[in-house]
C-alpha cells in the first residue's frame, strides 16, 4: 500500500501551538503522571522481534521531520511493515524524522526520538510503544558507522578499530581544520612538510605515514592541502592495514572524509566563530526540498569565509572560502541522483616552524637534538615572500537503486583538480660553531587531476544455510600529478631574533623541466559477512588491484613502473550478547613505491612493501546501547620496509628492513546519562625498528610515534547550559629512526560552556589549551612546528 505525505508542509511552529500537538502533550502527562503505558504495534509477516522482522542489511530512508503519524506512514511505505497507533493523540507528536542507512529497528528508534515513547517487543512480536516516567528520556543517538558499502555491518559489529567523529562533536569543539577534528584520534600524530612531502595535511596512523592515505567519499585525494570540516558530515579513523578496502598503502590505516548531502528537511542553519587568535569566520548550512523539481527532490548548500592568525605564532595567517552545493532526486525511493560540487581557495602564510640543533652543534652543546629553546612565537620565515596558494575543486555524480530491501547498486563518479602554489623557510643552522640561521627556501609548484569511478553491488541473501551480506565492485582510477620546481638562494638571520618583515632580494629561478606523473588503477574487489548463527559470524574480502605509473620526473627522468598486487582481510565475530561482539582479525597492505605518483620517484626499481595486521578485539553497548565501548590488541609487521642500499649494484633502496609495532587501542564514544556525553580514547604503541641496513636505527622506535596517547571529550548538559572538557595527552616522540632527536610529552585541556538563548541559537565559549602548554604539533626530519597557545573562541550556532 503507498502512502503519500500531505503535499503541504507544515509549520512547526505553528503546528506545536495547534490544538492537537497540546491534545497530544497533555495525554503523555496524564500517563505519566498515572505510570501508565501506550503502545503502538508494528508487525509484518514474520514475528519474533527484530532479527526476523527486518532485512539483515541497512537500507535508505529519508523521512522528513514533522507529526508522528506522518513519519509512522512514511516508515511503514518505506518497510512494508504495518504501524497501528492506537490513539489518535500520538500521531500529533513532533517526530525528528530519519535520514541515511539505517536498519529498520533503528530508523524507528530514530522517529522516536525525543517523543517520550520508548518500545519493547510483546510475547506475540508486536512491538509495543511504552512511555516512561516523567524523569526519563528516550535519548536515542545516530548510528554512527562507516559510510563505505564495503562495510555490512554496525560499527559494533565491524572486526576493526574504527574511530568516528560525527558532525555534532566537530561542531561543540569548534573545530576549522581537519587536524583540528582529528586530535579526537589517539594513535595519530602530525607530520611537517620535508624533503618530497610538501605542507599540507601529513598524517601518521600507528607509527606509519597516512599521507597517501586520505579519502573523501571513499575516493583518494593526492593534494597537498590543509583541508576544513565545513562540509563534512563526519571523519571515519580506520585503523590498521586495509589495502583490500581502500586500495593501495593504508599501512596504519586511513582517513575518510564524509560529505554532508541534500535531504528532504527544510534547515537554515549557520554560525558565526571569532577567535582570541584574530580568527573570524562565518559558515552557513541551508537545506530545502525541491518540490518545483519533483516530490522527492531536494538542494543542500554549505559556504565558508575563514580568515585567521595562530595563537602564539603571529604572523602565521590563513585566509580561505568555500561553497558545497549539492542537489538529490528520488530521496525515498528506491532510484536515487545525487550531484554535488565542492571548492575550497586558500591563501595562507605556512608555518615550518623552528630548527633542531644539530648534534654536532658547539654553540649550544645542552641542546644537541632538540629543538632551538627560542620562544614559540619566533618566525625565521618572511611576510612578504612565504605564501601558501591552494584551490581545491571537486565535482561528483552518485547513482543508487534498490533493486528490493536486500539488493541495491550504488555508482559514484567523481573529477576532482587541485593546485598549490607555495613558498616557505624551513630554517636550518648553518654551522657547527654558530648561532647563525639559513632561511633556506621551499617551494611547490603542483596540478593534481583525477577521474574515479567506484560500482558497488550489494546483496543479502541466504546461501548453503547460512545468511550472506555480499558487497562486490570495481574501481577505475586515473591520478595525475604535474610539478615545477622553483629555487632561490638562501638567506641568513639569527636564532635568536629574525625579523618576519626583512625583505628578500634575491632573484627566483623556475626551472623549465615539468614533471608529469599519471596513475591508472585497475581493481575488482568482493567482501562477504558469513552470519552462521545467533552468535557466530565471519567475514572475508579480496582485492585485486592493477598500479600503473608513467611519465617523467622533475629531473625529465621517465618513471615507469606497474605493480599487480593481492590485498586480503578475513574476521571471525563472536556475539555472546547482542549487544557485544569479540573478534579476531586479519588483513594485508601493500605500498607501491610510486604510490605518491611524482611526489616520490626515486624507487622505481623496487616492488611493493608488505604489512601483515592481527588484531583481537571486543565491542560493547552498555547504557542501554547508549555508549560504545572499544578495546583492541593488534600487530603490526612491515616485513620488507625500504631501507638504504649498501651492496655497490644496490638501488638507492632495497627491501632489506622489517619494522613492528605491538598495540593497545580503548575507545568510549556516547553517553552516560541523558544529559552526560562521552568521546574518548587511549592507544599504546611499541614501535620498533627490528632490521634496517642503517645500523643505528635497529632496535630504535618509529618516529613520530607515541608509546602513550589519549583524549577526552566529555560534556554535561544541565537546562540550557552545557558544560565540557577536553584533556589530551601525546607522550615523547622521536624526530628521527636512530631515536637521538626528541620531543617531550605534553599535555593541552580544553574546555566549553555553551547556553541555549533558544531552541535555535546556541552562544558557546570555547577555551582551547587553557593550560597554555608550550608543546610541539608537528615533526619534520629538520624542523618542528609549535601547536598553537592559549586561545578563546565565542561562537553562535543558529537553525530554523
Amino acid at each position: 500500500m503507498k502512502i503519500k505525505l500531505r503535499k503541504k508542509k507544515p509549520a512547526v511552529k505553528a503546528w506545536r501551538r495547534s490544538p492537537g500537538y497540546w491534545v497530544a502533550v497533555g495525554t503523555l502527562a496524564a500517563y505519566s503522571a498515572a505510570g501508565g503505558k501506550l503502545a503502538v504495534t508494528a508487525r509484518g509477516q514474520q514475528t519474533g522481534g527484530w532479527e526476523q522482522a527486518q532485512a539483515p542489511v541497512s537500507r535508505r530512508f529519508d523521512i522528513p521531520a514533522g507529526p508522528v503519524e506522518e513519519a509512522v506512514r512514511a516508515y511503514e511505505a518505506a518497510t512494508g511493515l504495518h504501524v497501528v497507533i492506537e490513539r489518535k493523540e500520538l500521531g500529533n507528536l513532533f517526530s525528528r524524522g530519519v535520514t541515511g542507512n539505517h536498519t529498520q529497528q533503528k530508523a524507528l528508534e530514530m522517529l522516536l526520538a525525543g517523543t517520550g515513547i520508548s518500545y519493547r517487543f510483546a510475547a506475540d512480536g508486536a512491538i509495543v510503544l511504552q512511555l516512561r516516567g516523567p524523569d526519563a528520556s528516550v535519548h536515542v543517538t545516530d548510528e554512527l558507522s562507516p559510510s563505505s558499502p564495503k562495510y555490512t555491518s554496525p560499527l559494533r559489529d565491524t572486526p576493526q578499530t574504527i574511530t568516528i567523529i560525527p558532525r555534532a562533536l566537530i561542531a561543540e569543539q569548534g573545530a576549522t581544520s581537519l587536524r583540528d577534528v582529528l586530535r579526537n584520534v589517539p594513535g595519530l600524530t602530525i607530520a611537517a612538510g620535508e624533503g618530497g612531502t610538501p605542507a599540507g595535511d601529513n598524517l601518521t596512523l600507528r607509527g606509519f605515514s597516512a599521507r597517501n592515505d586520505l579519502f573523501v567519499d571513499g575516493v583518494r585525494d593526492l593534494s597537498p592541502q590543509s583541508r576544513d570540516p565545513f562540509n563534512m558530515e563526519q571523519v571515519e579513523v580506520i585503523k590498521g592495514p586495509a589495502s583490500a578496502m581502500s586500495g593501495r598503502g593504508s599501512t596504519g590505516g586511513s582517513i575518510n572524509m564524509v560529505s554532508k548531502a541534500p535531504n528532504l528537511r527544510r534547515l537554515i542553519g549557520g554560525g558565526l566563530y571569532f577567535g582570541s587568535d584574530a580568527t573570524k569566520r562565518v559558515t552557513a548550512d541551508v537545506n530545502a526540498p525541491m518540490k518545483v523539481l519533483g516530490e522527492h527532490t531536494a538542494a543542500r548548500l554549505n559556504l565558508l569565509w575563514h580568515e585567521g592568525g595562530v595563537a602564539g605564532r603571529d604572523v602565521v595567517y590563513n585566509r580561505r572560502w568555500g561553497l558545497a552545493p549539492s542537489l538529490a532526486f528520488g530521496l525515498g525511493t528506491p532510484t536515487r541522483l545525487t550531484l554535488s560540487y565542492f571548492k575550497l581557495k586558500q591563501n595562507n602564510i605556512s608555518d615550518y616552524g623552528i630548527p633542531w640543533v644539530p648534534a654536532t652543534n658547539n654553540a649550544l652543546v645542552e641542546y644537541r637534538d632538540q629543538p632551538a629553546p627560542v620562544p614559540r612565537n619566533t618566525f625565521y620565515g618572511f611576510r612578504d615572500r612565504d605564501r601558501e596558494y591552494l584551490n581545491s575543486d571537486t565535482a561528483t555524480v552518485r547513482f543508487e537503486h534498490d533493486f528490493s530491501d536486500t539488493t541495491n547498486v550504488r555508482s559514484q563518479l567523481r573529477y576532482g583538480r587541485s593546485n598549490r602554489n607555495s613558498m616557505a623557510t624551513p630554517p636550518r643552522f648553518a654551522s657547527n660553531d654558530s648561532t647563525v640561521i639559513n632561511r633556506e627556501m621551499r617551494s611547490w609548484i603542483a596540478k593534481d587531476g583525477i577521474w574515479d569511478n567506484q560500482t558497488d553491488v550489494r546483496a543479502a541473501f541466504r546461501g548453503l544455510g547460512v545468511e550472506h551480506s555480499l558487497v562486490a565492485g570495481v574501481n577505475l582510477t586515473r591520478e595525475n600529478n604535474i610539478r615545477q620546481l622553483r629555487t632561490g638562494a638562501n638567506a641568513t638571520t639569527t636564532l635568536w631574533n629574525p625579523n618576519p618583515d626583512d625583505v628578500y632580494t634575491l632573484p627566483l629561478t623556475l626551472n623549465p623541466a615539468i614533471g608529469d606523473v599519471t596513475g591508472k588503477t585497475q581493481a575488482a574487489y568482493a567482501f562477504d559477512t558469513v552470519r552462521f548463527s545467533k552468535r557466530w559470524e565471519a567475514n572475508a574480502g579480496l582485492r585485486w588491484e592493477r598500479f600503473d605509473v608513467n611519465g617523467v620526473n622533475t629531473a625529465s627522468a621517465p618513471v615507469n613502473r606497474v605493480d599487480t598486487m593481492n590485498s586480503v582481510r578475513a574476521a571471525l565475530i563472536f556475539k555472546p550478547r547482542e549487544a557485544g561482539s569479540i573478534y579476531v582479525s586479519y588483513g594485508t597492505s601493500l605500498n607501491p613505491s610510486l604510490e605518491g605518483l611524482s611526489y616520490n620517484t626515486g624507487n622505481t626499481d623496487i616492488e611493493p612493501e608488505k604489512t601483515y595486521t592481527t588484531e583481537v578485539g571486543s565491542k560493547w553497548e552498555v547504557a542501554g546501547g547508549k555508549l560504545l565501548l572499544t578495546g583492541a590488541l593488534f600487530r603490526v609487521d612491515k616485513t620488507n620496509a625500504r631501507t638504504p642500499g649498501i651492496l655497490p649494484d644496490d638501488p638507492p633502496q632495497v627491501l632489506n628492513g622489517r619494522q613492528r609495532v605491538n598495540g593497545v587501542e580503548l575507545g568510549a564514544t556516547g553517553n552516560l546519562t541523558r544529559r552526560w556525553s562521552l568521546f574518548g580514547g587511549y592507544t599504546f604503541l611499541d614501535s620498533r625498528i627490528v632490521k634496517s641496513n642503517t645500523a643505528a636505527e635497529v632496535g630504535k622506535h618509529i618516529q613520530n610515534a607515541p608509546a602513550h596517547s589519549g583524549n577526552v571529550w566529555t560534556t554535561y548538559r544541565l537546562g540550557k547550559f552545557t558544560a565540557g572538557l577536553g584533556p589530551r595527552y601525546v607522550g615523547r616522540r622521536y624526530g628521527n629512526n636512530s631515536n637521538t632527536r626528541k620531543v617531550p610529552g605534553y599535555w593541552t585541556i580544553d574546555a566549553l560552556a555553551s547556553y541555549s538563548l533558544s531552541p535555535r541559537v546556541d552562544l558557546r565559549l570555547n577555551l582551547y589549551n587553557a593550560n597554555d602548554a608550550y608543546y610541539f604539533d608537528r615533526l619534520g626530519g629538520g624542523h618542528v612546528v609549535p601547536g598553537p597557545a592559549r586561545t578563546l573562541a565565542v561562537s553562535t550556532n543558529f537553525r530554523f
